[in-house]
């Protein structure tokens, strides 16, 4: 019997251990609205899209590549043949992989 209830608090310590990380990294990834509840492997998939949309951002940014933002504030980084935009949706379109960060995540002092 004590047993069992050593198990059950460990496990139940644990998951809580696991939900405060998840918790802590939804609160990392930009979406729109920014209160949007995700499941965690929402949060998963969209911190690995985060990374590697940060990742190209810092690549294109050393070398020179040029960003522009349109009037709804979305924003289209483009290099070579290659450009991420952010918009609500997922859907991608011809060479673009479309994301979903919003503009305000993204530096304002990156546009040329």
């Amino acid at each position: 019997m004590a047993r069992r209830v050593f198990t059950n608090s460990r496990e139940r310590w644990r998951q809580q251990n696991v939900n405060g990380a998840f918790s802590e990294l939804r609160k990392l990834i930009p979406t729109h609205p920014p209160d949007k509840k995700l499941s965690k492997n929402e949060i998963l998939r969209l911190a690995m899209k985060y990374i590697s949309f940060l990742v190209q951002l810092l690549k294109d940014q050393t070398s020179g590549q040029r960003e522009d933002r349109d009037s709804t504030g979305c924003v289209t980084v483009s290099s070579g043949s290659s450009c991420y935009r952010d918009t609500d949706s997922e859907e991608s379109t011809g060479t673009c992989e479309t994301v979903v960060f919003a503009t305000k995540w993204l530096p304002s002092n990156t546009q040329t």
